[in-house]
Formats: C-alpha cells, sequence, structure tokens
C-alpha cells in the first residue's frame, strides 16, 4: 500500500510505458471501478503535433482572468510531475496526488491480476487520475492534452465542448504512422458529434483535408486559419461571423465584428501567435454560446501576460542563455524561422542539442546547423525512464558539417561559455525532458554560466 508521495511517484512510473492496444478495454475498466468520473467533466480536448501546450497555457489564462475556475491536463511536467494536474495554473500538492494514488491502487491491482495483458499503463494511469481529481474537485472548465495521436489515446473516453486540432507534423510515427494522412487521421479521430472542432492549419493541407472531411462528416463546424467563417445560433437567432487576422512581427490583428488590433503575445515565435490565434478563436466561441463574457480589456493583457515553462524561455540574461523544447523537426523549423527573423543580427549563437534516440534527430540536428552564425554542440542528458538518449558523436556523424560534442551538457555549456560574449546567445534545444533537466539545475543551483 502507497502510504508517501515518493511512494506514490514510484507506484506510477513502475507502470508499463505504452501497450499498442487498439481498445479502450483497459481505460473503460478502471474509470467504471472509479465510478467513471470523466462523465461529470466540462472540458476541451487537444490534441496536435506541436504547440498543445503553449495553446492550453493562452486559453487558461484568458478564461481565468474572464473568472472561470479552470483545470489543465498536460505532458510532460517540466519541473514537477504534480503540474501535470493543475488548477488555475497551480500544480496540485503533494497530498492530493497522493490522495489520488491511494484511491486508485487498490483497482490497479487488481486488474494487474485479473487482466490477460496486465493492467492499466503510467499514462492510462494518469489519466485516470486527473478524470477523478476534477470530478471530486470541480472546476468550471478542463482542457485536457492528449498524450500520443488521438484514436486510442487514453484521454478519447469523454465528450467536450470544443475540439482543437493545434497542428500536424511528423512525430512518434511508430504509433501514428509515416505520413501526414495517417497521422491526422489519429489526430481527428478527437472529433466528436455535436463538438466543433478548430484545426490550427489550412483546410486543403494534406491533413487539413483529412480533419475538415471527418468534421463535414460527423456534421460539425469546421473552422482553420483560412476557413474562418462561424456559424453561430441561439434560439431562432443564426448568424455567420467572418475572420480575417493578419501577422506582422509577432503581433497580431484578427479582424471580425470587434477589429481586434494589436494583440501582443509574450512568447516568441510566429508558430505562438499562431497557438494564440487558436484560443482568441476558442474564447470566441466560449462567448457565442454564453459560457463566458466577452472582454476585450481580458483578452489583451491575458495574451501579453501568457508564459509556458520552457518555449523559449530565458534562464540567464548575459549571456543569454535560453531553453525550448523543440522536439521535433517541425518545431525545430520553428526555432529556425524565429532566429533569422529576430536575432539574424547575433554575432554568434551557440545551439546545445541533445534528443531522444526515437526522434529524427539526424533531421533537427541538420536544421539548427543552418541558422545564421550557429555553433552547434551536440550532447547528453539523464533521460526519461526507459527511454534512450542518442549519443552525441552519432548525431555527429550525422550532421552534414563539423560541429562540436560533449558527453554531459553541463560540459557543453560550459565549453559554449568560454566563447560568447557577454552580448552573445546560447539555446539548449532537442527534447522537453532535456529542456526539464536544464530548468531543473539552474533554478535549484541558482547557477551561473559565463
Amino acid at each position: 500500500m502507497v502510504t508517501t508521495y515518493a511512494e506514490a511517484i514510484d507506484f506510477i512510473h513502475g507502470r508499463m510505458v505504452w501497450k499498442k492496444t487498439p481498445t479502450f478495454d483497459r481505460m473503460d475498466a478502471l474509470l467504471d471501478a472509479l465510478g467513471n468520473p470523466q462523465n461529470t467533466i466540462k472540458g476541451i480536448h487537444i490534441t496536435g503535433t506541436n504547440g498543445k501546450g503553449s495553446t492550453t497555457a493562452y486559453l487558461r489564462d484568458i478564461l481565468i482572468n474572464s473568472g472561470l475556475s479552470v483545470g489543465t491536463y498536460t505532458s510532460p511536467f517540466i519541473t514537477k510531475f504534480n503540474e501535470r494536474i493543475s488548477v488555475n495554473g497551480e500544480m496540485i500538492s503533494d497530498t492530493e496526488l497522493l490522495e489520488l494514488v491511494q484511491q486508485i491502487e487498490p483497482f490497479v491491482i487488481a486488474m494487474d491480476a485479473s487482466e490477460s495483458e496486465g493492467g492499466p499503463t503510467e499514462f492510462e494511469v494518469i489519466t485516470a487520475m486527473m478524470f477523478l481529481y476534477f470530478a471530486t474537485h470541480p472546476v468550471d472548465i478542463v482542457i485536457i492534452e492528449v498524450g500520443i495521436g488521438g484514436l486510442f489515446d487514453s484521454t478519447n473516453v469523454f465528450t467536450p465542448i470544443l475540439s482543437i486540432i493545434t497542428s500536424v507534423g511528423y512525430d512518434h510515427m511508430h504509433v501514428l504512422g509515416n505520413s501526414l494522412t495517417a497521422i491526422a487521421q489519429q489526430k481527428a479521430a478527437i472529433i466528436k458529434p455535436h463538438v466543433p472542432v478548430i484545426y490550427g492549419g489550412h483546410a486543403d493541407d494534406e491533413a487539413g483535408t483529412v480533419i475538415k472531411a471527418t468534421a463535414h462528416q460527423l456534421n460539425v463546424p469546421f473552422w482553420s486559419f483560412d476557413d474562418m467563417t462561424i456559424t453561430l445560433e441561439k434560439g431562432q437567432n443564426i448568424w455567420h461571423e467572418a475572420f480575417n487576422w493578419t501577422l506582422k512581427d509577432d503581433i497580431l490583428s484578427m479582424i471580425n465584428s470587434r477589429h481586434l488590433t494589436d494583440l501582443e503575445v509574450n512568447m516568441l515565435g510566429k508558430y505562438q501567435v499562431e497557438n494564440a490565434s487558436l484560443a482568441i478563436l476558442a474564447f470566441y466561441y466560449l462567448t457565442s454560446i454564453d459560457f463566458v463574457t466577452f472582454n476585450e480589456t481580458v483578452l489583451f493583457n491575458s495574451l501579453k501576460g501568457t508564459h509556458w515553462p520552457g518555449r523559449f524561455e530565458t534562464l540567464q540574461i548575459k549571456p543569454r542563455i535560453v531553453i525550448d523544447g523543440a522536439h521535433n523537426v517541425a518545431a525545430i523549423n520553428g526555432l529556425q524561422e524565429l532566429f533569422k527573423r529576430k536575432f539574424n543580427q547575433v554575432d554568434k549563437i551557440t545551439v546545445i542539442f541533445a534528443a531522444l534516440a526515437d526522434k529524427e534527430f539526424a533531421k533537427m540536428a541538420n536544421e539548427l546547423a543552418q541558422i545564421p552564425n550557429v555553433e552547434l554542440i551536440a550532447t547528453e542528458f539523464i533521460g526519461p525512464g526507459k527511454r534512450t538518449v542518442v549519443n552525441e558523436d552519432e548525431v555527429a556523424i550525422q550532421v552534414n558539417q563539423p560541429i562540436k560534442t560533449a558527453s554531459n551538457w553541463q560540459d557543453a555549456l560550459k565549453i559554449a561559455a568560454k566563447t560568447t560574449t557577454e552580448n552573445g546567445f546560447i539555446l539548449l534545444t532537442g527534447s522537453l525532458y532535456f529542456v526539464s533537466e536544464v530548468r531543473a539545475y539552474f533554478a535549484e543551483k541558482n547557477k551561473y554560466f559565463g
């Protein structure tokens, strides 16, 4: 029997990480034993290759500042495991997490003994804990992130009031498939009858075609970056609201009947403005169904104040040390675009790169090597559980130009600091787990490099 917080964490991480089983049998059995807490949740379901966390953060802050209580379920955590289940941006306490594990443990043990395939996986256990928590600690709305894909993701067992698909790119191909069409089919599976869906891409791209077709098949409203006419119904009144937005130097102007212009976002990158756009549209939809009251000041202030750890986050000013959890090729491309557009005058940019071995690390590293005035250093970090971190020498072999290597990221940072001026720029990226480790080290040790 689990009796301490440490034992609770060990219990969670002691579960099998993943099983390729295309059913919800284990998840359904566990939730049924818990009284089906997912049926009490009023939530928003969000999937996508990149941008889930940032979109969640933007929407969370808008709704909190509108006076609502907002729960979130996110992954992975950056500083502490408890972050994965949060209320109004605050992680649940150690005591609450322990109580959740104590409630769920007997059912998991029973399933271990009775199920032919064994009991629930780690993510199934955590997801069940989340549903149980928000059933017993009600909030106005819960924003629930998918773990991987959508089709048979453990979160895909409840009916939300809105679905959001942020982007579709190549990631987790061993699970989701090797084409954008196949990956989009997995993510489009979160779309439910009678539940509108917002897509953070274009309706006529490869993924958008799949997602729009799924929405139309289920006869639900579909909105994307180029298909922005929303049909709203209140009683007998039906009207259409058309959106048009422009983007210039990370400043968003969103033109509709409210003429929202010059919306600033705190987080850098064109992709962050796109994530903010999804949150704005979600907010607008929620106001149209009278779930929340529209307030322009709240919207402006929320977007400007939103912060999400590990997303182009500055840890030190001089020399500037930044972490960014760009964990796939699409995210790396976003970083590359940001550096070329906003930091092309920097004399030298040192990028310290570390990634998991099951990622497209060669493509990621070669893209980083194309940043102007860059010095690339490949390195390693401890890594999460049983997943393997790619060796820095293997990265160096795959990069189409000479790069430096270091056996651990602390040594890599010391190498970078020796050749970086006070006004220089050091970026650590390649894995969210990597930047989590770096961030925790800086926070706990109050370290300074330079």
